[in-house]
């Protein structure tokens, strides 16, 4: 039974954006397609009735013929999540279970509960945890996490927690098909010649979130622009710090503020086509558990910088795929300035980052790292 927040279907056929739901749509059909699953059971807390078919349907393009599926969707009552887990246990419906969220891995801690799976995902792992949680995830059979950066700063802020098992996240592939082998041809393959002077940064601007580096982007646009006149900083996103963000930008001289683009949210199809049409992708960030966005950026071969201090430098290697920098202004500029004035460094960078893409993150790549951690059968 994997136990998910949310996996983003909406009734309209759409989806919700956000690398949350795509890791927990690519667990479910990674381990949906394991031979030694005959039974699985996939529930979401947030999602709406109505969507179960579209679930189905996802996790069914990877499933063995035999799997029996079931999916249940729970509006957004926690109530109703519990009380349903709680009658799982006691019936014996399953013989193990998966939290996804840390929030949700208390449920395993009620009487009678089969062993259970958590996984280590999200900022407040950065910081000691409530108790309940701590021990949710101590009592877990087996704790995975989305990064060594993740389990380490989480043990050395919760004392007695052990190490994550990492389990390195990927792009998803189309929701209703397979990926195929010939997924990681673009439209516009990477040549910085013919890009747009930009750099882009992909991201939500809620308050907490701002770790990601907007703030010291838009700080560092000056000092672009007094090089690069006509570059341009995308940002793409939303939130509730936008506003603040934007005010930020046009106290800037008019000259700078006019390339600082707010480009609102962007569906799947929009951002495609927003990582083929810019030059540099960034986001300096400091907290980031995992920084599925740089994977995103590579699969384009655009050349990244991200920040020295978290999980970004186990996707993106210095020098070799990108460019990590301190948070700081002056630090940022200078490796945009790079990436902006050097063809033969950005399609360098650019290059070798798409090849480890190619190598390492795609779906492939998570679904056997997951089953190979779970002891499952590929």
């Amino acid at each position: 039974m994997i136990v998910a927040p949310q996996l983003g279907y909406e009734l309209s056929g759409g989806l919700s954006p956000g690398g949350l739901l795509q890791f927990g749509r690519c667990v479910a059909r990674a381990i949906g397609s394991s031979p030694s699953i005959t039974k699985l059971g996939v529930w979401c807390q947030v999602d709406k009735p109505g969507v179960e078919h579209l679930i189905e349907q996802t996790i069914r393009t990877y499933a063995h013929p035999k799997l029996e599926l079931q999916v249940r969707v729970f509006g957004g009552s926690q109530i109703k999540l519990a009380s349903a887990v709680a009658t799982a246990n006691l019936r014996g419906a399953y013989d193990r279970a998966m939290y996804l969220l840390v929030n949700q891995s208390v449920l395993g801690l009620l009487p009678f509960h089969v062993p259970y799976d958590a996984w280590e995902i999200g900022e407040e792992l950065f910081r000691r945890i409530p108790r309940i949680k701590y021990h949710a995830l101590c009592h877990s059979d087996r704790l995975l996490s989305i990064s060594h950066n993740t389990a380490q700063i989480a043990a050395q802020k919760n004392i007695g927690l052990p190490e994550g098992k990492v389990v390195h996240l990927c792009t998803e592939p189309p929701l209703f098909s397979r990926e195929s082998t010939d997924e990681c041809r673009v439209e516009s393959p990477y040549d910085p010649t013919k890009r747009n002077q930009s750099v882009m940064i992909v991201g939500n601007m809620h308050r907490g979130l701002l770790y990601k580096g907007h703030q010291q982007l838009i700080a560092a646009w000056s000092e672009v622009i007094e090089k690069c006149p006509n570059a341009q900083l995308w940002i793409v996103g939303g939130g509730g710090d936008k506003p603040r963000l934007e005010d930020q930008a046009h106290a800037l001289p008019s000259k700078v503020s006019r390339n600082v683009i707010f480009m609102g949210r962007a569906d799947a199809d929009v951002l495609a086509q927003l990582y083929q049409r810019c030059r540099v992708f960034a986001m300096p960030s400091l907290r980031e558990g995992f920084g599925l966005v740089f994977v995103e950026a590579a699969r384009y071969g655009v050349p990244c910088i991200g920040g020295k201090h978290d999980s970004v430098k186990e996707i993106v290697l210095h020098n070799q795929t990108g460019l990590l920098v301190e948070q700081e202004p002056d630090d940022i500029a200078s490796a945009c300035l790079q990436l902006l004035t050097d063809d033969v460094l950005a399609r360098s960078l650019g290059e070798a980052g798409r090849k480890r893409y190619q190598e390492t993150f795609r779906f492939c790549h998570f679904r056997e790292r997951l089953l190979t951690t779970l002891e499952l059968s590929l």
